[in-house]
């Protein structure tokens, strides 16, 4: 897979602060993130040297799949979600590769 530029970066860092699509900031601190920051889940600085990009995927599109019992919501799956009105996932796989270039960018 090639190397995300700096556009689906910056797509995924939108997608990332937006409310209605990915919203990482209400449980994630980010840096650079001028607003209001959250220390609900871990902080996201850094998180490219922790992890690599198909793991960081993996988190993105469910969580569930590599710690059972976390809170992240699955971005990228309806399975075995309680929301009967969700007709696809959070995040399309365009999206979640953005937010996958987003994350490998913060070192």
């Amino acid at each position: 897979m090639p190397t995300p530029g700096p556009e689906a970066a910056a797509r995924g860092l939108r997608w990332m602060n937006e409310r209605s699509v990915g919203n990482c900031i209400a449980c994630h601190s980010l840096p650079g993130h001028s607003g209001v920051q959250s220390n609900f889940g871990p902080a996201l600085a850094g998180v490219a040297t922790r992890y690599g990009p198909e793991q960081l995927r993996q988190w993105v599109t469910d969580a569930r799949l590599l710690k059972a019992n976390t809170l992240m919501p699955p971005f990228g799956s309806t399975e075995a979600t309680h929301r009967a009105t969700q007709s696809r996932p959070m995040l399309s796989p365009a999206e979640i590769e953005d937010v996958v270039a987003a994350l490998q960018s913060l070192r």
